[in-house]
């Protein structure tokens, strides 16, 4: 298709098309929308001169505390407080503030020295002053009372006592142990000056028979025996646990045992005498009903010497308590009734037991020589050599191939009275079958 041509013979001009912003109303109307959005970013986003009220924002009673502590005092007591703050700025600063962007603080500009103090509260931001953000606590709470003092640390004993106790009759409170020996209070000077004693005072319902342990509160005093109510010191316990030993008394019979005896050993051939024939003593109930004597030291018999008089340290079980004043017992043998006789025994004396079945022992000491033995008058006049036993037992030393110089113990199975004063040995060969 052919273009049409002006009749000067060139192509016609093209037509400019109209927008609305050739408008001059509508470009008036886009400037008064334009003005009136930016009014409002201003007005709402920013808001100058807004106000805002930040709940809740605790007193630091920390903050630039070396204000006081530089003077040796130390807080006693202050209370858990909490305030309002009016907070005013533009809203786009302020809106984004809290209560941790602020500090609030006593002002310890006056405190100088102990005693109780009304101090004024102040703010302040946090990280130094806001920009264009003032604020202040609201309403006319804006002051705390705080107890100022010098904090000292002072350890006391704690001592039991046990007034207000009752024991059964036939038993005794032999003593006391605490879960705590002392206790540490910490407060102002003024307080802890006063103390002088501490005690747990012990009590309990009904009769005691049986060791107990209770959970006792400690009560402080003064020296003139006032009791101290703390208002401001802090104890390091409150309570302790304290143990009461309640135990059962008894008199029992003394007697002394023998060690090293022979075999059967009638030791009622051996005629005594005690310093002290009975001792009072006392332990839990159920122990004390079990006995019905006390051995209070042994006698090595292959020490014994006739006529001799053993001075003997008075050994109790563990769980027994001595309630008499004394350690040791005297004990004196009567050896009007009794005689020795020295011996030489030839090795078929000699019998051994319980020796394990893979070894053979040999006795190569063909007579034990000089052999003393100790019995009833007259029992050894007809005794003969063959008569008296030399045992070796394989479970009093270690059984190994070789010779051996072996302890061995002497017994008369016909007479169980007759024993051997001091110790041998005998020279002894172990094979292995």
């Amino acid at each position: 298709m052919s273009k049409e041509l002006n009749t000067n013979g060139t192509k016609p001009a093209i037509q400019h098309t109209k927008s609305l912003l050739d408008d001059r109303r509508i470009r008036l109307l886009l400037a008064i929308v334009g003005a009136i959005v930016a009014w409002m970013v201003v007005t709402i986003v920013v808001q100058p001169g807004t106000t805002k009220t930040i709940a809740n924002v605790p007193v630091d009673f920390t903050y630039d505390s070396a204000a006081y502590t530089s003077r040796g005092l130390s807080i006693v007591s202050a209370p858990e407080k909490y305030v309002n703050l009016k907070v005013s700025g533009d809203g786009y600063t302020i809106g984004s503030l809290s209560a941790s962007d602020f500090v609030v603080y006593p002002d310890w500009s006056s405190v100088r020295d102990s005693g109780a103090k009304t101090l004024h509260l102040q703010v302040r931001g946090v990280n130094g002053l806001l920009n264009g953000v003032t604020v202040s606590i609201e309403g006319g709470d804006n002051s705390v009372d705080v107890v100022f003092d010098v904090v000292e640390e002072k350890t006391v004993p704690i001592t039991v006592t046990t007034n207000y106790l009752t024991i059964a009759d036939g038993y005794i409170l032999y003593g006391t142990e605490l879960s705590k020996e002392t206790v540490t209070l910490s407060g102002p000077s003024t307080e802890i000056d006063k103390v002088t004693t501490c005690t747990a005072e012990v009590t309990h319902n009904g009769e005691l028979t049986e060791s107990v342990t209770l959970d006792t509160a400690l009560r402080f005093y003064t020296n003139s025996g006032s009791e101290v109510k703390f208002e401001y010191t802090t104890k390091e316990e409150e309570s302790v646990e304290v143990t009461l030993q309640v135990y059962k008394m008894a008199t029992l019979p003394v007697e002394v045992s023998f060690v090293n005896a022979p075999r059967d050993f009638d030791s009622s051939v051996l005629t005594y005498s005690l310093s002290k024939q009975t001792l009072n003593v006392a332990g839990p109930a159920s122990r004390i009903d079990k006995l019905s004597t006390l051995s209070v030291g042994t006698i090595d018999l292959s020490t014994f010497s006739l006529n001799k008089v053993y001075e003997m340290p008075i050994e109790l079980p563990s769980d027994i308590r001595l309630l008499d004043n004394i350690t040791s017992i005297t004990v004196s043998f009567d050896s009007s009734k009794l005689e020795t006789k020295t011996m030489n025994l030839p090795s078929e004396c000699v019998q051994v037991v319980n020796l394990p079945s893979t070894y053979t022992l040999t006795v190569e000491t063909e007579r034990l020589m000089n052999v003393t033995l100790c019995g009833p008058a007259g029992a050894l006049e007809t005794l003969t050599p063959e008569q008296v036993v030399i045992e070796i037992d394989a479970d009093d030393f270690s059984v190994a191939i070789g010779q051996q110089n072996i302890a061995c113990r002497l017994y008369v199975p016909s007479n169980g009275k007759i024993f051997a004063l001091g110790s041998y040995v005998i020279q002894c060969k172990i094979e292995s079958n």
